[in-house]
């Protein structure tokens, strides 16, 4: 588990190929193309709550489980089917 103290450190460390900001997390596809993106790469970590100027405004807690959801459509859903156009 990650401590807080790193947490704010990666986040303060901004943006690039292996770390995403995203302040909310709405559409099934896009995030479903940062996965792919990270997963055709070196990996990376997607932080969600966090705005792109890299201020953390972070979740309601309603949200939570709607973003749980759209993570676990997204994976088992999209990702394959992303995958499998890129290999065509």
């Amino acid at each position: 588990m990650i401590s807080i103290k790193n947490l704010l450190e990666q986040i303060a460390s901004g943006e690039d190929s292996s770390r995403q900001f995203k302040a909310d997390v709405r559409n099934a596809e896009s995030l479903a193309s940062e996965m792919v993106a990270f997963a055709n790469s070196e990996g990376g970590t997607l932080f969600i709550g966090v705005t792109d100027d890299g201020s953390v405004p972070g979740l309601a807690g309603k949200d939570v489980s709607r973003i749980n959801q759209l993570i676990s459509n997204a994976a088992s859903h999209l990702v394959r089917t992303i995958r499998e156009a890129l290999k065509r």
